[in-house]
């Protein structure tokens, strides 16, 4: 029997066993497994015992090695070998490398000859120095140098592999956590391969420093980060803080009015006095100091241990400790019943920490169990203090302005203990705040000179102590400090702000990140300096040809097929399909990806409309894999999926894979006169003038913009006031401040907004319903919609073609455009609170509420399944939905019906629905149903019609 391997290798008088649930299964023909499949090779009378055991062998070293280190031919015992059906990616060099790491250097012998495992790695040039160095290497586990070498040693000699044998990553930190060494050896080949062969070498020492820096500081980030609770209680703090307010309101409305039980006629008259707001200025402060003081010694763990970080950090924790006195410590401690078991204020965690410290215990396992959960909370702590500060000087600037320079606590004996992390001398303050709180002093930086202390010379008017808070909070989230954000209003800084990356600048978060970005400069016609003495040096000169502008310019002939489907959700998957419209697209899906995709060889095909290239993206909005579609031929039969790959050419997941290709298989055809047609082009007998292009902004843009004019007059005043509710600003700054938000802080913003009661839900869906763009774009001419088929484009996420990007920046225009935007970003917060099973959402549905949002959130919850404690509201496989007026899930005029395309806003995929319609019925949190049942809240949902 002949059995076809990985390689082209073929395997005769042998026979191939594979591992089933049910046993170990001889395969009588290859057809009977996937390609690259592992396999046990064996005699062909081999006994049954034997089989068994090969494969068991088998399992385990594909366990730990993956299905790509039995392509190595490792030693199953009995006659028997690993090795992979033929169809299996990357070459022998992944297979011994990946069986190097699952068998060790003491199970070397497995794997067959060292000289010929050494000849796979590295190459027929290979010396026994080099194989000495990774003997080394494997020894002390240091893989990420090995993998290195391998892929190098197409590019570097012996003498340079053993220096890149030699390196070591730092410590806990993977700089190889994706891509083989094949394709890795790939990607140097087409960057090197033009750099002069004594430069390689200095280059790839200079990109393992870049990436292991920049990796370390990854790994920072997330040993700091976890240090913290999963839990968020920041909901429960601002619930447990307000009650606190609250009694300290009423208790100071009976000192002043000196009566236990006061009218609410004498509450409504009285007026806060100078202690009142003294005394919250007070408390914010005191409490900033705490929560930084949590926040450096939560990092200082994290960076130095326990027992060095809290030795570290014990002044810190003792001058904070001062701040608060033994009876506020014990009223921030006590339980309020209903309430979370957080003390309502950081200090005094900060006390039990500095008193711990102070009685010299031991730091053993029942020290290390006191100290974390009062770690565990700073973040929480220090999010709910930065809202109280805005809040209090909210309230505050413009009419209390000489209260605020009164107030003046001493900071010498906190800066004696924290020191500055932001140089003083440098340091305006923050104009808003502290502009009316210094008065006419001048700030920080010019008070300050070079022979003051400047602990004697700073003021709390400076408001250094307030940032310090945002940079102790940003240096947690692993930067250095947070960063301005000027015109944005309060917090005034970003203390974790996303990553700034610049399109087809290669990536420092692996080698292959980084390397598979260089070369796809490369493969867009960059071309390396003359002899560049740093990864950096290379790279920029390989980004500064004009070849890549050219590359990146023109969009792609999108077969009307693909078209139709772009944002479309892949049955079965919870994943979304886009398909790629320009050059530029799939460029920064490569720099991501570490693919090829934005190859001129992809590129052309995509530009002539001969294929389409997508990339399929999870809710999370990260891309998951990349893929390239070709019509069968005829082009009337249908689609295939010529390639698809994950990150770095990996293979994608198999069931993922397999659903993708069956639903692109059903795709309909190109009709005949949807196929790109090339023109027939007789000589002209005379020079023939150039056509000019279509001109959307031009012929579109007026239109388009009095549409949008009207739109936005009729929708701005009342969607501005909520959205401004939820942005902290006036109306007119609203949209720009909200766009700025990340997904993450603008579901928070929306969480505060329906808590504070600055809006109720119903309002805020309403104002979210208000799309001006839309609306004009469905009054526009058929026949100019018709012509720039972009134009849909406007109503989905940037990046935008850049023809539409000048169109949205026509003043006329640009209203809409954002309105449109921030409307469908709050409908998918309101869909995250929502699957977090939010209380707001509860507390929204447990008052007068509405059918439209009820029943989309309803729609929404049930197709993405959270983890929430979901409760039926109808049977599986039941239509009929209980309560009055009655209703069904199949009516097309019905209620929930119409709420399927605004459940896909708010981030559903409801392709599944049916399926979960079908499996569980129709299902929502339990807390909707606290007040009374489904039928209670359907109920109010028709109360009040809206």
């Amino acid at each position: 029997m002949k059995i076809r391997l990985s390689g082209g290798v073929v395997a005769s008088g042998r026979h191939a066993w594979i591992a089933r649930p049910s046993g170990p299964r001889r395969l009588l023909d290859g057809a009977d497994a996937h390609p690259g499949t592992p396999v046990a090779l064996g005699p062909e009378e081999a006994p049954a015992e034997d089989a068994a055991n090969a494969v068991r062998e088998l399992s385990l070293l594909v366990a730990d090695g993956g299905a790509v280190a039995a392509g190595a031919g490792v030693d199953l015992g009995a006659g028997f070998r690993s090795a992979r059906l033929e169809g299996a990616r990357g070459d022998q060099r992944d297979a011994v490398l990946a069986a190097l790491r699952a068998v060790g250097l003491h199970g070397a012998h497995r794997l067959g000859d060292r000289a010929g495992v050494l000849v796979a790695l590295f190459g027929p040039a290979v010396t026994r120095r080099v194989g000495a160095a990774a003997g080394r290497a494997a020894e002390e586990g240091r893989w990420a140098a090995l993998h290195l070498a391998s892929a190098a040693s197409d590019v570097l000699g012996p003498e340079q592999l053993e220096q890149v044998l030699a390196l070591e990553a730092p410590e806990g930190v993977d700089l190889t956590p994706g891509g083989s060494p094949s394709v890795l050896a790939g990607y140097l080949r087409q960057v090197l391969g033009a750099v002069p062969a004594p430069r390689r070498l200095a280059l790839i020492l200079d990109l393992w420093e870049r990436v292991a820096e920049h990796r370390t500081g990854l790994a920072r980030r997330e040993a700091r980060l976890a240090t913290q609770s999963r839990r968020d209680r920041v909901a429960d703090l601002r619930k447990r803080r307000r009650h606190d307010d609250d009694e300290h309101i009423l208790w100071q409305v009976r000192m002043d009015l000196e009566d236990e039980q006061p009218s609410l006629a004498d509450i409504a008259r009285w007026t806060p006095g100078r202690w009142y707001w003294h005394e919250r200025l007070q408390r914010v402060f005191a409490d900033a100091i705490a929560a930084t003081a949590l926040l450096r010694t939560a990092a200082a763990v994290a960076d130095h241990g326990l027992e060095d970080g809290l030795g570290r950090s014990a002044p810190v924790l003792r001058a904070a400790a001062s701040l608060m006195p033994d009876w506020a410590a014990g009223k921030a401690a006590r339980r309020v019943p209903g309430l979370t078991g957080l003390p309502t204020r950081p200090g005094a965690y900060v006390r039990d920490l500095a008193r711990r410290l102070d009685a010299a215990r031991p730091m053993d396992a029942k020290f290390a169990a006191y100290v974390r959960p009062r770690l565990a909370c700073a973040r929480d702590f220090a999010l709910v203090i930065v809202e109280d500060i805005g809040r209090v000087m909210g309230d505050m600037v413009g009419t209390h302005d000489a209260l605020l320079r009164e107030w003046s606590p001493s900071l010498e004996s906190w800066r004696e203990a924290a020191g500055y992390d932001r140089p003083p001398a440098e340091w305006d303050g923050i104009l808003p705040w502290s502009g009316p709180m210094l008065g006419d002093t001048e700030p920080l930086r010019r008070r300050l000179t070079p022979e003051q202390d400047p602990a004697t010379v700073e003021t709390a008017a400076d408001l250094l102590w307030y940032v310090d808070l945002i940079d102790a909070l940003a240096r947690l989230h692993g930067h250095e400090r947070a960063q301005p954000a000027p015109g944005t209003g309060d917090p005034w800084f970003v203390h974790d702000p996303p990553p700034v990356v610049e399109p087809l600048t290669p990536r420092l978060d692996s080698l292959m990140g980084a390397v598979s970005g260089a070369a796809q400069l490369v493969a867009l016609g960059g071309v390396p300096p003359r002899a560049p003495r740093t990864w950096a040096a290379l790279t920029a000169g390989l980004a500064s040809a004009t070849a890549i502008a050219e590359a990146l310019t023109g969009d792609f002939a999108v077969p009307a097929p693909l078209a139709a489907l772009d944002g479309a959700a892949v049955p079965g998957t919870r994943l979304r399909l886009k398909i790629g419209r320009s050059a530029r697209d799939v460029a920064e899906w490569a720099d991501y990806m570490g693919n090829c995709i934005a190859g001129p060889a992809y590129v052309e095909e995509a530009r002539a409309g001969r294929s389409g290239l997508a990339g399929l993206y999870d809710a999370d909005g990260l891309l998951v894999a990349n893929a390239e579609l070709m019509p069968l031929r005829p082009a009337s039969r249908g689609w295939r999926v010529s390639e698809i790959a994950a990150r770095f050419n990996d293979p994608p997941d198999e069931t993922l894979e397999q659903r993708f290709r069956a639903w692109v298989a059903a795709i309909p055809g190109a009709v005949e006169d949807e196929a790109p047609q090339a023109p027939e082009e007789l000589p002209p007998s005379r020079p023939a003038r150039r056509r000019a292009a279509p001109r959307l902004v031009e012929e579109a843009g007026p239109a388009l913009g009095e549409l949008a004019v009207r739109s936005w007059a009729r929708a701005a005043p009342e969607a501005l006031d909520v959205l401004a509710a939820v942005a902290g600003t006036g109306p007119d700054a609203a949209l720009a401040r909200l766009r700025r938000f990340g997904g993450p802080q603008l579901t928070g913003a929306v969480g505060r907004a329906l808590d504070e009661g600055a809006t109720d839900l119903v309002r805020l869906w309403t104002a979210s319903g208000h799309r001006p763009l839309r609306s004009a774009l469905d009054a526009l001419d058929p026949a100019l919609r018709d012509r720039y088929d972009q134009l849909p484009l406007l109503l989905g996420e940037p990046p935008l073609p850049k023809t539409l990007r000048r169109l949205v920046k026509l003043p006329a225009v640009a209203d809409a455009y954002s309105l449109d935007l921030v409307a469908r970003r709050v409908r998918r917060a309101i869909g995250a609170l929502a699957l977090q099973d939010d209380p707001v959402i509860a507390r929204a549905f447990a008052k007068p509420t509405a059918a439209q949002p009820l029943c989309a959130l309803a729609v929404a919850t049930t197709c993405a399944a959270p983890d929430t404690g979901l409760v039926p509201v109808t049977p599986p496989r039941t239509t009929t939905v209980p309560g009055y007026p009655a209703t069904t899930l199949e009516d097309e005029e019905g209620p929930w019906q119409r709420a399927l395309p605004a459940a896909r806003e708010l981030g559903a995929d409801t392709a599944v629905f049916w399926d979960e319609i079908a499996e569980h019925g129709l299902r929502v949190p339990a807390s909707w149903l606290a007040h009374g049942g489904w039928a209670a809240l359907w109920s109010r949902a028709h109360t009040h019609r809206r």
